[in-house]
């Protein structure tokens, strides 16, 4: 079981999974995340890739987020998602999708389910993302979703990494913002330069 640590639904618990096949943010980054996040939750569309428990949408969406879209690939987390969601009463602002990250059409299945789930979805304010450690997944990923079919203008990406991942070859349309390091993880910030993914200038 892990607590919310903020927003309307501060103190509730989430259900995890008994083994170990997911890694949740712990209370102290996800505090320190959004702290470094502010205002920017407030009213936000949250896309959450490598959901793994929800955790961090599920945060978002207590502290004032519009609406959610979840992606993970094991199907019994996804139904504990769904679980989560429900118990906690944010079904309504959720969409909660199977599939692997990065995956061949992952985007358009993306764009598809927000605009069929919300109704005045304009794309993501913030992306999450918890790849596997060890993974190489994080800027593959990064370059996935700059994708001006998902992504509001000035959105934001939040990486959760271990401490020594280097993001080679992040797409230029992403701006590096700031990070933290805690003990053997970081959390990376950067903003989405919506110029450059639709004319190539850097």
């Amino acid at each position: 079981m892990l607590k919310i640590t903020g927003g309307s639904l501060r103190g509730r618990l989430l259900t995890l999974p008994e083994d170990d096949r997911v890694r949740p943010t712990t209370a102290r980054m996800r505090e320190t995340l959004f702290s470094m996040l502010g205002t920017r939750v407030e009213g936000a569309w949250v896309l959450d890739l490598f959901a793994g428990g929800g955790t961090l949408g599920i945060e978002a969406l207590s502290r004032g987020a519009r609406g959610a879209l979840f992606v993970e690939r094991d199907e019994a987390v996804v139904a504990l998602i769904r679980k989560n969601l429900l118990s906690l009463g944010l079904e309504a602002r959720a969409e909660v999708r199977r599939d692997t990250v990065p995956g061949t059409g992952i985007v358009e299945s993306i764009r598809r389910a927000a605009l069929s789930r919300f109704a005045d979805w304009p794309g993501f304010d913030l992306v999450f993302m918890d790849p596997p450690y060890h993974s190489g997944l994080l800027a593959p990923t990064l370059a996935m979703v700059a994708n001006a079919t998902l992504l509001a203008p000035d959105a934001v990406a939040v990486a959760e990494h271990e401490t020594l991942a280097v993001a080679k070859g992040v797409a230029p349309a992403w701006r590096p913002m700031h990070n933290r390091r805690q003990g053997e993880s970081q959390v990376s910030f950067w903003r989405w330069r919506g110029e450059v993914a639709e004319t190539g200038r850097s």
